[in-house]
């Protein structure tokens, strides 16, 4: 008896001692694409990596196709201190530093390399401050395409072919004052995931997005034109709730960070390549391609979109031109 009751106060020592094994925190990866778009990929394969390297005490969750709510939302829920991440976007950010608008001011960037230095500049890193001030963490950017007009039925080669189209864009100012001063159209906000249908109805006349994104929700099948007018360079930013992120370990805090920065890559390079394979895939299904664009003249027209913007710092577009330009 003696014998079984020390083996059994062993046993109970033994277990007061041990350590309980510890609980995965969890951060839910939220965006707007499809299960198929390379930033679903990116995200999968960053969730893999982040649990495989903290030994499972990370887990990212995947919600695709807007199941968590528009972008705005997400953003919202991120400020609040929600345990949510997300490929958002620019003006969600705008929201919080007005002057974030400035990364997505169209005809601003001659090439990649010119948005790659502005990402880089302490004009950013300022924003990225401010931002953190409601609790919402800029972990890395990611180039999410060449953004581009379509339409229903109309060829637009000049700013004259676009005066009076309804396009639809995200419900942000510098959206908004594109298609009223460059395209002189009608800006028409609406969700994403409804875009498809609108233009099936001739709720709108056209939209705007990089190849990719309208392949990736099947715009080509109602819409007939597809013009380069390359107005923008889609710069979309990855975030997550920064009291979360405080919270890990400062081990996982860099895991988290590498592997975030390593999926921006990834969508990066898969933006970039996907562009002219994009093109190539909607003329094979039958859009037509409308390449001899007047851009000159689409360009002279966004001059005066910084005059929408009051809230702007002074001398911002110069201060942005000149870092873009290498000055």
């Amino acid at each position: 008896m003696r014998k079984m009751l020390a083996a059994s106060a062993v046993a109970m020592m033994a277990a007061s001692m041990a350590v309980p094994a510890q609980a995965a925190t969890v951060v839910r990866f939220a965006h707007m694409n499809s299960p198929e778009h390379f930033v679903h990929v990116a995200a999968q394969s960053m969730a893999d990596s982040v649990a495989e390297r903290s030994n499972g005490e990370i887990k990212v969750e995947l919600f695709p196709s807007g199941q968590l709510g528009e972008n705005g939302a997400v953003t919202e829920q991120m400020s609040f201190g929600a345990e949510v991440m997300g490929q958002v976007g620019i003006g969600m950010l705008a929201d919080y530093a007005p002057d974030y608008s400035i990364v997505l001011y169209p005809f601003l960037y001659p090439d990649f390399d010119g948005a790659k230095r502005l990402l880089a500049s302490d004009l950013i890193k300022e924003l990225e401050a401010k931002v953190a001030e409601n609790n919402i963490k800029v972990l890395c950017y990611a180039h999410f395409g060449v953004r581009d007009l379509y339409t229903r039925d109309k060829e637009v080669r000049s700013p004259g072919d676009s005066n009076g189209l309804s396009i639809r864009v995200q419900p942000v100012t510098i959206y908004t004052e594109m298609v009223r001063l460059v395209f002189g159209g009608a800006a028409t906000p609406m969700p994403w995931p409804d875009v498809y249908s609108a233009l099936a109805q001739g709720v709108i006349d056209a939209a705007e997005a990089p190849p990719s994104a309208m392949i990736d929700q099947k715009h080509f099948e109602n819409t007939k034109f597809f013009i380069q007018t390359n107005h923008m360079t889609d710069i979309v930013p990855v975030t997550v709730s920064a009291s979360w992120f405080n919270n890990l370990s400062a081990e996982n805090q860099a895991i988290f960070q590498e592997e975030a920065t390593i999926a921006c890559d990834s969508m990066t390079d898969a933006s970039i390549a996907s562009y002219e394979a994009g093109i190539q895939t909607l003329a094979d299904s039958g859009m037509t391609i409308i390449s001899d664009v007047d851009r000159e003249a689409f360009a002279e027209r966004a001059g005066g979109i910084a005059s929408a913007f009051p809230e702007w710092t002074d001398g911002l577009y110069d201060r942005a031109k000149a870092i873009v330009d290498g000055q």
